[in-house]
């Protein structure tokens, strides 16, 4: 099993140094790198193997495209598909509430699903991915309690984030297919357009490759798949441990007369249909350059029928008071009785 044993020895590797600028007494600006009296906390942060042979990434993969087959004809619970542009969630065994989903957001505020209102874990998932894992020493048996498969599109995304500590246990396992992509951490991400910092560490992450983050990689950084790194259709699936003491959303949390009809509008709408465009992800400067000719464009044809307008609305007043004259002066004289009501 390859392993990344100090995050910081991996990120000199591939980035440039990153360096403290300290103002001293006298005003003067020095940089400082930090100590390497610090790295021991971040050892054995990412472990990375390759367990699964092509062979079987593609049996697996196939049984992901029926997941997807079986959630479009809404054959699962309702809160086993979390849809959004270029980016499906699957949650099996255990789903929460997570983003803009709770009227109050941030972290800490994530809630497991009642039991029940998720589907159980596919027999395949355990027989094809969690029993090699287990065969391989990955994780003990009896670990897993949640999968969540993540499908993603070219350009789809999923911004930075910690997995929530107070909901799942470490380490956290998960495992690629269809493509190879990368797992970025300590992001910055900005919208409108979408645009993402550079990565504090880069990771590879190939077909059939398994990631396990615990420690400072699964705790005290964020982590992201960047929009420019899918570049093909992407799947991955998540394996977890849920907190005994885990908070848990549930009819009494809510109102025990509260339905499932009206629950529903308590939560956000998690379930989006909306379209995104795959090359706004990968060519945000050009999106941005492009927006702005569609503002001069725009601009400009407004002028023009600006322009149009009032050269038209002159005309019309013209022929009005033509007519009007017209009318003066050939038209006989009437009179006019008002009727008193």
């Amino acid at each position: 099993m390859a392993s990344f044993t100090d995050l910081r020895e991996k990120l000199k590797s591939m980035t440039p140094h990153r360096d403290k600028v300290i103002e001293n007494s006298d005003g003067e600006k020095r940089k400082h790198r930090d100590s390497d009296d610090d790295e021991s906390e971040y050892e054995d942060s990412i472990k990375q193997a390759n367990i699964f042979t092509q062979e079987e990434c593609a049996r697996i993969e196939a049984k992901i495209d029926e997941v997807v087959a079986k959630g479009d004809k809404g054959l699962y619970r309702e809160h086993t598909v979390d849809r959004a542009p270029l980016r499906n969630k699957y949650f099996f065994g255990e789903g929460y509430t997570y983003g803009s989903q709770l009227e109050k957001r941030g972290p800490g505020q994530e809630r497991l699903y009642s039991k029940g209102e998720v589907d159980e874990i596919p027999d395949w998932v355990h027989e094809l991915v969690i029993d090699r894992l287990v065969t391989h020493g990955v994780i003990p048996e009896g670990f897993v309690n949640s999968a969540v498969i993540n499908d993603y599109q070219p350009g789809g995304c999923i911004v930075s984030h910690v997995d929530p500590i107070h909901i799942f246990e470490r380490p956290i396992v998960s495992v690629s297919f269809f493509s190879d992509s990368a797992l970025c951490f300590g992001c910055k991400f900005q919208f409108k357009p979408i645009r993402v910092s550079e990565p504090v560490l880069y990771l590879p992450v190939g077909r059939g490759s398994v990631t396990i983050l615990s420690g400072y990689a699964a705790d005290d950084i964020t982590h992201c798949i960047r929009p420019q790194d899918i570049k093909e259709r992407r799947a991955v699936i998540i394996l977890r441990k849920t907190r005994l003491d885990a908070p848990r959303l549930s009819s009494s949390s809510l109102s025990p007369s509260i339905h499932s009809s009206e629950r529903r509008h308590i939560l956000k709408a998690k379930r989006s249909h909306r379209k995104a465009d795959p090359d706004a992800a990968h060519r945000p400067r050009i999106l941005e350059m492009d927006k702005e000719l569609q503002r001069r464009s725009l601009s400009s044809r407004q002028r023009r029928h600006s322009d149009g307008s009032s050269e038209n609305s002159w005309r019309r007043a013209d022929e009005r008071e033509l007519g009007s004259r017209y009318t003066h002066d050939h038209a006989p004289t009437r009179r006019v009785k008002m009727r008193r009501h």
